[in-house]
């Protein structure tokens, strides 16, 4: 079962919206935060990022989907680049790097104080997927994980803790190169705090009670047919 998107666990939960920023569209409850950047913000370079920065940074242990739903350009080189900062004056990020042509190219790296820019994972063809969340988890004793919306593809990496400070978004290395992006948006969601206040918490539940229905219904079923 992948998460398609997290909205369909709570559909009648009422958000607060901000628009202190005219960047980006803010949602919050307890124990969520739901940022979205706008199309314009891929279109970025690189030393003009759009930043989001948490009110209070989120420590540790959190959930954080993100859902693009970007349209782009026929620019091959047309990506979107996210980074996860810890609060300054740490220099730890995690980056995740989508592009947009045919191949959709997937790359996800990370900066530590210690080891400096590192490359974790890379796929060249069909990395990321449209219709399922990019899911990154982090926990003090499991470390970070990944999905690229089909699998795992980071499983406990440590990262001595991490406490999400921001949310960086561009898509241009170089002012002059053309812009990666034309209409859409990117969607970020972060889950932390008490996780049995997360509506992902009972999601175990949910799957558990579907599959004790299923064997219910064929145990009855192959009985009547016995029968």
């Amino acid at each position: 079962m992948f998460i398609t998107s997290s909205i369909i666990f709570y559909p009648s939960l009422a958000f607060s919206q901000s628009n202190e920023s005219q960047k980006f569209q803010v949602l919050k409850k307890d124990g969520t935060e739901r940022i979205t950047f706008p199309f314009t913000a891929i279109n970025q370079q690189r030393q003009n990022s759009s930043e989001y920065i948490f009110q209070d940074p989120i420590l540790n242990n959190w959930i954080l989907l993100i859902n693009n739903n970007i349209s782009y350009s026929d620019n091959p080189e047309a990506k979107t680049v996210v980074q996860i900062k810890e609060p300054y004056p740490s220099e730890k990020f995690i980056e995740i790097t989508m592009f947009g042509d045919k191949l959709k190219k997937f790359y996800i790296a990370v900066n530590t104080n210690e080891t400096g820019y590192m490359r974790l994972y890379e796929n060249t063809a069909n990395g990321w997927y449209s219709d399922n969340p990019v899911v990154l988890t982090h926990a003090n004793v499991q470390g970070l994980s990944a999905t690229n919306g089909k699998r795992t593809v980071i499983d406990n990496l440590s990262l001595d803790g991490f406490n999400i400070g921001s949310i960086n978004v561009y898509g241009k290395d170089e002012f002059r190169l053309p812009d990666s992006a034309s209409t859409g948006s990117i969607d970020f969601e972060v889950l932390f705090g008490d996780p049995s206040k997360s509506p992902l918490y009972y999601v175990p539940l949910i799957m558990l009670v579907g599959v004790g229905g299923l064997v219910i219904y064929f145990v009855v079923s192959k009985k009547r047919s016995l029968n």
